[in-house]
């Protein structure tokens, strides 16, 4: 920065002495051709015309050197010292070339003629002490070399008008000495201040600027990534939606990140604000020039593009899933992602923004729960299936009391004897005299915040269920399924236990049936209550093994009673479903842990699961799930023989 400074103001100083000499060349030379063609003089006629041209010559070389300058200058460069220095010989070179004529054709001149040198080396040296105020060296040396040899030479004659001219002039060089160092200081210093107003002024633009820019920012921008945010992305959207003609199309792609949670539980938050922050620099890097691009807010992002047609919208759609599936690699982590991607298209769905940003989210929900294709783009029938999700998802909160939930159960064959020793509680909504099936309303009761209460009803109709078997003298256990949502509260293992103390039934007669999806959430608290529930004598089941989140951790970090494996599995016996059952096996025989295959539907898949070794077997070829009384009636012998046992163990 000093070094800056000092260009600036040695570049101002030489504006100051290039531009102020024009003049003086002028002067000087008319000067000099007076003295040496007005008077009448023959003696050393050829030296004084030989100092003319002298001076002749260097102030062209000057006038040259200034031209040369200002042309410099008005390119924009800055100038430097070897532009001080050449300016200086020739200021010297010129002072000298004076000296010298007064000295050497001192003996030939009059006292006239003394007068008249004396009058121009003092005019001379008078103006230098302004013209030359921009640099101190030139501005006290130049006049001094004018006026001290000339004037000690006068004052050392025996004339007594030579001395008196002489003590004039040393005189007046002294006036000029200290008026030169005061003028070349003042000079100096309007330089310094000038530059620093200008400083001063282009620091105050640059902070307003500054502050502009992160006002702009702060209004504007995503704090995180960087990237438009809500309102700036609509306003945006609303002004592009405005002059895009009605023959061209816009597409919204709302894109949802999945598995994002655990990469901030697992590895923190600091990893999953890198990791945005990197999604997001892909995305401009492949979309800004084109597209509009916003963080919707946590892990959703969206995209306005300009699109033609669905080939074009499948193409983006493409890209965005590379994007986010290539690994994201920092530091120690590399984390891989998918997403989930909903379209919605301007103005075929609609012509205002909010609403198509409120048919991708939704095509993005149907997208995350299917997870057929790349992208869902938005439809009438989707948008009659919202509707009818909304209508259901409103009928559900009040499902439980208006008691059209119902509980039924399908039995968990031992493969040794053929004998029910467990059931599976299983939920069913009748609605408006229609079953509604789980994996419609349950999904729905998740999303929508009724799964809590839903699911502390089931856990209580089944204890209430397994009182009255108690009463009825079975001893079967009961497997209930627990959501995420559950575990997520924390009282739900106070309000479990307070259920077995009101209904006073035996912990060993339950199974908790978890699917490994909810150790995609904060696992660690969920371990804990798990193991909680443990204690109390609940046995852990872990359902649809394989297909989720962990499987392996999941086996390692809990003491697990029953392994189910998921029905794909068993439909694929004759591929590779058996090489995973026999795998599973082993793991069971090693970890003392039971093993029940869901889904059996055909007496080959029965007999193939036995023959591997399979403890358990649940499925259609046994029984449909159903209601208490129809499940007694069907195997009233098998409750009678197993009420002997308390455990499937």
């Amino acid at each position: 920065m000093r070094s800056c400074n000092h260009k600036v103001e040695l570049n101002d100083r030489l504006e100051f002495l290039y531009r102020s000499s024009y003049a003086g060349f002028l002067i000087m030379l008319a000067a000099a051709s007076g003295l040496v063609f007005w008077f009448d003089s023959t003696s050393h006629a050829y030296v004084r015309l030989g100092w003319w041209v002298a001076v002749l010559l260097l102030m062209l070389w000057r006038l040259f050197h200034s031209y040369t300058w200002c042309v410099k200058s008005k390119q924009g460069e800055l100038g430097t010292s070897s532009d001080l220095l050449r300016f200086r010989i020739g200021a010297l070179l010129t002072a000298s070339l004076w000296a010298f004529y007064c000295i050497y054709f001192y003996s030939d001149s009059d006292l006239y003629q003394l007068c008249i040198s004396m009058v121009i080396v003092a005019t001379l040296a008078g103006g230098a002490s302004t013209v030359l105020s921009g640099d101190l060296l030139l501005a006290i040396l130049y006049p001094q070399i004018l006026l001290v040899p000339y004037s000690l030479l006068l004052t050392s004659s025996s004339t007594p008008e030579h001395q008196l001219l002489g003590v004039l002039g040393l005189i007046f060089a002294g006036i000029i000495f200290f008026s030169a160092y005061k003028s070349a200081r003042f000079t100096l210093d309007s330089i310094r201040l000038r530059y620093q107003h200008t400083l001063l002024l282009k620091n105050m633009q640059s902070e307003v600027e500054s502050r502009t820019d992160k006002i702009i920012e702060l209004s504007q921008l995503d704090s995180l990534t960087k990237l438009l945010n809500r309102p700036a992305f609509i306003e945006a959207a609303n002004e592009q939606i405005k002059h895009t003609a009605k023959d061209k199309h816009l597409s919204v792609f709302f894109i949802d990140l999945d598995s994002f949670k655990p990469v901030n539980d697992n590895f923190g938050h600091h990893v999953g604000d890198t990791l945005l922050k990197q999604l997001a620099s892909r995305l401009k890097e492949n979309f800004d020039n084109n597209a509009l691009i916003c963080r919707w807010g946590g892990d959703e992002f969206i995209i306005l593009a300009k699109t033609t047609n669905k080939k074009q919208v499948e193409i983006i759609a493409n890209k965005i899933n590379t994007l986010i599936e290539s690994t994201f690699i920092f530091d120690e982590y590399k984390i891989d992602l998918n997403a989930s991607i909903g379209v919605s298209i301007f103005p075929s769905h609609s012509q205002s923004i909010e609403e198509l940003i409120s048919f991708a989210d939704v095509s993005m929900y149907e997208n995350k729960h299917t997870q057929k294709t790349d992208y869902v783009l938005f439809s009438k029938d989707l948008a009659e299936k919202v509707q009818r999700d909304f209508a259901l998802s409103s009928a559900i909160r009040k499902a439980v009391s208006r008691k059209q939930l119902n509980l039924v159960y399908q039995p968990i064959i031992d493969t040794r004897n053929g004998e029910c020793h467990a059931v599976e509680a299983l939920l069913r909504w009748e609605h408006k005299g229609k079953a509604i099936p789980p994996d419609v309303f349950i999904p729905l009761a998740e999303k929508h915040g009724a799964i809590r209460e839903i699911g502390y009803w089931v856990l209580e109709k089944a204890i209430q269920q397994q009182k009255l078997m108690m009463q009825d003298g079975l001893n079967i256990k009961i497997c209930i399924n627990v959501s995420i949502v559950q575990f997520e509260d924390a009282e739900f293992v106070n309000i479990v236990r307070n259920m077995i103390d009101k209904y006073q039934v035996d912990t060993n007669l339950f199974h908790i049936e978890i699917t490994e999806s909810v150790f995609s959430s904060d696992k660690p608290k969920l371990l804990q209550a798990i193991k909680q529930l443990q204690t109390l004598g609940f046995f852990i089941s872990v359902d649809d093994f394989g297909t989720g989140y962990s499987s392996l951790s999941v086996i390692q970090d809990l003491a697990v009673n029953i392994v189910k494996i998921d029905r794909s599995f068993v439909n694929k016996l004759d591929s590779n479903g058996a090489t995973i059952i026999k795998a599973v096996m082993l793991m069971a025989n090693e970890l003392n842990y039971k093993v029940v295959a869901e889904g059996v539907e055909t007496v080959e898949q029965k007999n193939k699961l036995k023959a591997l070794g399979v403890h358990y077997l649940q499925g259609y070829l046994f029984s449909k799930p159903q209601n208490y009384l129809d499940l007694t009636n069907q195997f009233g012998a098998s409750f009678q023989s197993i009420a002997e046992t308390t455990s499937m163990q």
